[in-house]
């Protein structure tokens, strides 16, 4: 496991906020402040607060065009490979 995921899941929902608009724009932004905190504060999240931000991210993309849903998902798959070393459920 490595915070460096975490890191670059936030760069990913950068470029998904830069190619989204309005309030989505916004949420993928305020995601990745929080990603990229978590990174740098090596301190560890659990599995819960990865679902909780995943989720956000999905319903982000749900409303945004092919190409923010194209950096949100490879967000989705920075955070899900993190989570593989994250203990717990």
């Amino acid at each position: 496991m490595t915070v460096d995921l975490l890191a670059d899941a936030g760069e990913h929902l950068r470029r998904a906020a830069e190619a989204a608009e309005g309030d989505t724009a916004d949420r993928f932004d305020r995601v990745a402040d929080v990603l990229t905190k978590a990174a740098a504060d090596d301190s560890g999240v659990d599995h819960g607060w990865l679902a909780k931000h995943t989720h956000t991210i999905r319903d982000a993309a749900g409303d945004a065009d092919e190409e923010a849903q194209g950096h949100a998902e490879a967000a989705v798959d920075c955070i899900n490979e993190y989570r593989e070393g994250v203990p717990g459920v």
